[in-house]
């Protein structure tokens, strides 16, 4: 005899809503995560939902333009160093190329580190790495509007 299915059950990881994202504790209590400035939250996010898009099948793939960024929420001013602070802390990897579509820059593409990229079963987990005093030392930079060579110089005080 087949069991009845309970009208009042229903599974949140069934796919009809789009999908989801696993934030593993781990990851939620790391430095990297807390200390994150308020940009990159917002650019996570923003790439959490362009991979869920995809039917969570391109991470390592993923394409947002800066007008993506600034029409979820970010500063324009903002999106370079929280990008820079995104791959020092360890949550992102910005892949550039150096391809060219008629006379425009290919874009970048990106990749989240705490999820399952395309051509992997288990998430890469670079943030893993990141001490809180590394963390606080990226997040003071990053939030001065710091550029790449300040927040390399903060990540090397902080080693």
């Amino acid at each position: 005899m087949k069991r009845a299915k309970n009208p009042m059950r229903r599974s949140w990881l069934d796919d009809t809503e789009g999908g989801w994202i696993p934030h593993r504790l781990r990851l939620l209590v790391s430095p990297a995560w807390r200390f994150r400035p308020k940009p990159l939250a917002r650019i996570l996010d923003r790439l959490e939902i362009e991979h869920l898009t995809h039917g969570g099948a391109e991470n390592g793939h993923l394409v947002v333009s800066y007008s993506q960024f600034i029409a979820y929420g970010v500063s324009r001013k903002a999106i370079r160093s929280a990008l820079t602070a995104g791959v020092k802390l360890g949550l992102l990897e910005v892949i550039q190329t150096d391809d060219w579509v008629g006379d425009i820059r290919a874009p970048n593409e990106y990749r989240l580190t705490y999820v399952p990229s395309k051509d992997r079963r288990a998430p890469t987990d670079e943030w893993m790495g990141v001490t809180e005093q590394q963390a606080k030392a990226v997040a003071s930079a990053a939030a001065s509007g710091a550029d790449n060579e300040d927040l390399e110089q903060a990540r090397a005080v902080a080693s």
